[in-house]
């Protein structure tokens, strides 16, 4: 098919550059009609019967069968989003504190000052860390069944008449 291709485009630029169309639109048009012709050629061939050999009257019949060509494709499936999320819990704590007091006894005329003082609760945060997430993929291979049915040709011989036929196994080696 690539030759007539090439003949096309080939045999297209030249008459666009005689006729003074641009070279690229008779390259084109020349690369359509090669392939054309490429389509008509191999129809004709097709169609055609077998032609005999000059020595013998013997005839071939071409088989064919299907073959598979199986490709691979990387598609995305899906996605997984992972992010971290933020979330408040009200939390209660119980956190002894001590305080003084003042006594004062009666009977003493005297007075006393004495400084009282008391703990103070002081709050800080600071993050710790609790736990680490990895996050990887990997490759799992399996193996998938894939049933297709493919044609193949056979030969089948239909005698008509007091015919005499002798069937040759491939491996025999002709005369």
């Amino acid at each position: 098919m690539g030759k007539y291709i090439i003949i096309g485009v080939i045999i297209g630029s030249i008459v666009a550059w005689i006729t003074g169309f641009t070279v690229l639109g008779g390259i084109v048009l020349g690369a359509i009609i090669g392939g054309i012709n490429y389509a008509m050629m191999t129809r004709k061939n097709i169609n055609k019967t077998p032609k005999k050999t000059k020595d013998s009257k013997e005839q071939t019949l071409q088989l064919r069968e299907e073959q598979l060509n199986i490709k691979k494709e990387r598609i995305q499936t899906g996605e997984v989003k992972v992010h971290k999320e933020v979330v408040e819990e009200q939390k209660t704590f119980t956190v002894p504190i001590k305080r003084e007091e003042m006594v004062i006894e009666a009977g003493d005329e005297e007075e006393f000052r004495i400084p009282l003082k008391e703990e103070e609760i002081q709050i800080n945060k600071h993050p710790v860390q609790l736990n680490e997430v990895s996050i990887t993929t990997r490759q799992i291979q399996e193996m998938k069944q894939i049933k297709e049915k493919l044609k193949k040709e056979t030969a089948d011989v239909e005698v008509a008449g007091e015919a005499d036929v002798i069937k040759k196994l491939s491996s025999e080696k002709k005369d």
